[in-house]
């Protein structure tokens, strides 16, 4: 049985308009539109695939994706103030031992 690591996959960043040209029968990841990880503005989405597989939609061009990029690459953006939210700030209140 093979395994299947993160690095075997290619990340594609999609601008969101071309969401209904994306074939989600295709073996891609997530399977379902309503799995898919925005960008926090909404702009763009990412897929994945497996690295000696890239989905048609993509190879005849119904597709161009704003960059194809490896595991490391995409975990990286997925850092960014562009695909995550910063964390609220902790709020300290005050702590009074007497009663």
């Amino acid at each position: 049985m093979s395994h299947i690591y993160p690095q075997d996959f290619k990340y594609g960043v999609i601008n969101t308009v071309d969401l209904a040209n994306v074939d989600f029968d295709e073996d891609i990841y997530p399977t379902s539109p309503t799995s898919l990880r925005y960008s926090v503005d909404g702009s763009q989405f990412l897929i994945k695939w497996e690295e000696h597989h890239t989905p048609h939609f993509i190879e005849d061009g119904d597709v161009v994706p704003a960059s194809i990029l490896s595991w490391a690459d995409c975990n990286a953006l997925m850092q960014t103030p562009a695909w995550s939210e910063p964390e609220p700030p902790m709020v300290l209140l005050p702590f009074n031992i007497e009663e």
